[in-house]
């Protein structure tokens, strides 16, 4: 029976066992997709990332949940490029590199920046796109435990994309943001119909926006913090003009799960109209181990 090197990197913090976990295959050569969903729900971290050689690009990454597979993951991207670069299978010449990666979006361009604490994974993300919710208010608020009060009337309810479709939610303060109390199955139901990974809802605190994230339709009640949705995140503050064009802004995540976690997204483009977006982050690899494979089904 033969084994698999593999490992679990906590993404956009530097201390172990907080930000959220990905599980990291570096060499993932000859996996079939059951085998990956079977190591995926073996790992059980909302995602796990495959790495693959390929003409395409520097290197080939796909993603799996424990249930499916996604085109794009934020977070999984910047844990396993942090393990590839510690592991010398990509390279950072002074204190910036550039890696092309192969995904389910399309080839990305991935940043490696030496900052004053680490190795930042700086993701330049797909173009966004916006689509309206059609749904009422009411119906969304239901779903996420809210009342009517809590939902910010000056920011809409909207569909944003910077890779994979997520439903923004703005609420008036911390806590409501604190109080959510979803209807896991009628959220997935609702995520479904609107054709979104997953509905981020957020508030803005200081100097930062606090957010939480859930994709029950993905086999992920919430997700600890979310890269993914961050940079779409970014693209909708900056089509609403709540902030500046390629300024950096924090977003928060996590804390609702004891794992906090932080994401630097710069969003370029004008007020009103976002052109692209970069998320980034460092990781910290908290696991190492190998795990057995035994014949695909």
């Amino acid at each position: 029976m033969k084994t698999r090197p593999i490992y679990t990197v906590d993404a956009f913090t530097r201390v172990p066992l907080r930000g959220n976990p990905a599980g990291v295959m570096p060499f993932a050569r000859g996996l079939g997709e059951a085998e990956m969903k079977a190591v995926a729900r073996e790992m059980n971290a909302s995602e796990t990332a495959f790495v693959f050689p390929t003409h395409e690009a520097d290197v080939k990454i796909r993603f799996f949940t424990p249930s499916q597979e996604v085109p794009f993951c934020g977070h999984a991207l910047v844990g396993a490029l942090t393990l590839l670069e510690e592991m010398g299978m990509v390279k950072v010449n002074g204190n910036f590199g550039r890696v092309q990666v192969e995904t389910g979006v399309g080839v990305l361009a991935v940043d490696l920046v030496r900052d004053a604490e680490g190795l930042r994974v700086d993701i330049n993300q797909a173009a966004p796109a916006f689509r309206p919710c059609d749904l009422p208010a009411d119906r969304v608020l239901e779903v996420l435990g809210l009342d009517d009060e809590d939902l910010r009337r000056d920011l809409p309810l909207e569909l944003a994309y910077t890779g994979l479709w997520h439903l923004m939610v703005p609420l008036v303060g911390s806590d409501a943001l604190d109080g959510l109390l979803p209807d896991f199955r009628a959220l997935a139901e609702l995520n479904r119909e609107l054709g979104v990974m997953t509905t981020h809802v957020f508030v803005a605190e200081g100097d930062a926006f606090a957010c939480r994230d859930f994709a029950p339709a993905a086999g992920i009640d919430e997700d600890p913090v979310t890269g993914s949705a961050a940079g779409a995140l970014g693209a909708y503050l900056l089509r609403h003009r709540e902030i500046r064009a390629a300024v950096p802004i924090r977003i928060t995540q996590g804390d609702a799960q004891n794992r906090p976690g932080e994401i630097r997204v710069v969003v370029g483009g004008a007020a009103g109209a976002p052109t692209n977006v970069v998320v980034g982050g460092h990781a910290v690899v908290s696991l190492r181990g190998e795990i057995r494979m035994g014949p695909a089904e």
